[in-house]
């Protein structure tokens, strides 16, 4: 909802800064037409000018009128014709004047043309002592218009420039908003759509309007995604219930062989030899035990079929447990186990699946014995940091190698995994600390990691 509340906002800004940029460019079209207004009245005012400039360079000589040559050339190219009118309305000098018009003038048709146009030509005047000066321009090269407002309304302008602005303004915002909601009504069930895809029902989005298509194709692709989430739960669901089943088909005769390794690893009829051969037997038949144990719960972890017990537990009270139940199971000299606690973990209380966690913790215990056949020091040290329990399980022997936690994390680096031994054990410690939304860290020196982190949120 805030994306499709995002998309809306960003659409009415782009749509009011569109109309405000027009608006703009509408203001400025305005003051360029002013502009160009002002410069034709300075044109026209040097027409007048150049009228009265080609008037003082026509003289009166020994009874003639005479034009310097300059003045010939500017009406030769740049005027109609010019002529001299005198007091009774004769034209008593001229150039290029045109054989239809007249030659004699009243004074109605004088204070006609004085201003505007003599039969179409724009003219020009100036008044001189002898009569009056006119300059035409050829026909349809100049427009002339009168406009009259009255005064109360010239004072009053601005105030009404600034209404009209105002209005262009809330029309602008009426139609960005107008605009807006109809693309918002549009795109909601687009968006519904795209957050319902993670659901299990095929989605029917209206296929019409501007998003019609991106609709279909979005009703296309949940049913896509809705048949493969079909498939993968069913095959998960297979392949649960087939790892459950072959657990469960191979206790029973892997019971069989550790009782037969029992009692002929405590047989009497047997020499040493063949009595420590039974007891590798009864050795290996747990390890598969155990593996097996393992790949049923890994699979239970992976796809959610493992009921959680939450409950509360004392994290100290847990990693003591673990401790003394490898001593009280007679483990070897060559090993020693060291716990350090902050004593504020003392009086912890969290909640969770203790025998899950407690299972993690002895998976990485047991890995620091099994991978160190000639022995180690194995510590565990536990604090808070922060919003978490802080837990580190650390062994002065080989560590753990890289290659190892690339194919705990699907690193693709970690392709060759034929020749690496198994990672389950690492595997269902990693699962089981996601599902109690911690966290699992390895901390690697030199090509190798001594040290393993684990982060468990105190809330």
């Amino acid at each position: 909802m805030k994306d499709l509340l995002k998309i809306y906002r960003r659409y009415i800004l782009t749509a009011a800064s569109i109309c405000v940029l027009v608006l703009i460019f509408n203001l400025l079209l305005l003051f360029f037409f002013l502009l160009n207004q002002f410069g034709y009245k300075t044109a026209n005012n040097y027409a007048s000018t150049q009228a009265s400039r080609l008037s003082d360079q026509l003289t009166f000589d020994h009874g003639e009128y005479v034009l310097s040559k300059d003045a010939q050339k500017l009406i030769d190219e740049k005027l109609a014709f010019a002529m001299l009118i005198d007091q009774e309305g004769q034209v008593i000098w001229s150039r290029h004047l045109p054989d239809h018009l007249p030659r004699t003038y009243s004074l109605t048709q004088v204070a006609s043309f004085s201003r505007w146009y003599l039969e179409g030509y724009p003219v020009k005047v100036h008044v001189r002592p002898d009569g009056l000066f006119v300059t035409a321009t050829p026909l349809h090269s100049m427009w002339k218009h009168t406009v009259e407002f009255k005064e109360d309304f010239m004072h009053a302008l601005p105030l009404y420039l600034l209404l009209v602005f105002l209005s262009n303004l809330l029309l602008i915002f009426v139609f960005a908003l107008l605009f807006g909601h109809r693309f918002y009504i549009s795109l909601k069930p687009l968006v519904d759509g795209i957050d319902q895809l993670t659901g299990d029902k095929v989605l029917t989005l209206p296929e019409q309007g501007i998003v019609g298509n991106l609709a279909g194709k979005l009703n296309k692709a949940s049913a896509i995604l809705v048949f493969q989430r079909q498939v993968l739960e069913k095959r998960d669901h297979t392949r649960t219930n087939w790892i459950s089943g072959v657990s469960h088909d191979i206790r029973t005769p892997l019971s069989l062989i550790l009782g037969f390794s029992d009692n002929l690893a405590e047989s009497p009829n047997l020499n040493s030899e063949e009595k420590k051969e039974a007891a590798s037997i009864r050795e290996n038949s747990l390890l598969i035990k155990r593996l097996i144990e393992d790949l049923n719960l890994t699979s239970r972890l992976e796809y959610n079929y493992y009921p959680l017990r939450i409950k509360e537990y004392h994290p100290a009270s847990l990693l003591r447990s673990l401790i003394a139940s490898y001593y009280n199971h007679g483990l070897s000299n060559q090993w020693s186990l060291d716990l350090a606690l902050d004593t504020a973990l003392e009086g912890l209380i969290l909640n969770g699946d203790p025998d899950l966690l407690l299972r993690a913790f002895r998976n990485l215990t047991d890995n620091s014995i099994r991978h160190n056949p000639e022995g180690c020091q194995i510590q565990i040290c536990g604090r808070i940091h922060g919003d978490f329990l802080q837990l580190t399980f650390s062994d002065t022997g080989c560590g753990i190698p890289i290659p190892i936690i690339q194919l705990l994390n699907h690193a693709e680096s970690a392709s060759d995994t034929g020749s690496l031994p198994h990672v389950m054990g690492l595997r269902i410690v990693k699962q089981i600390i996601e599902i109690h939304h911690g966290t699992l860290e390895f901390d690697i020196l030199k090509d190798v990691c001594r040290s393993l982190v684990i982060r468990l949120p105190l809330s």
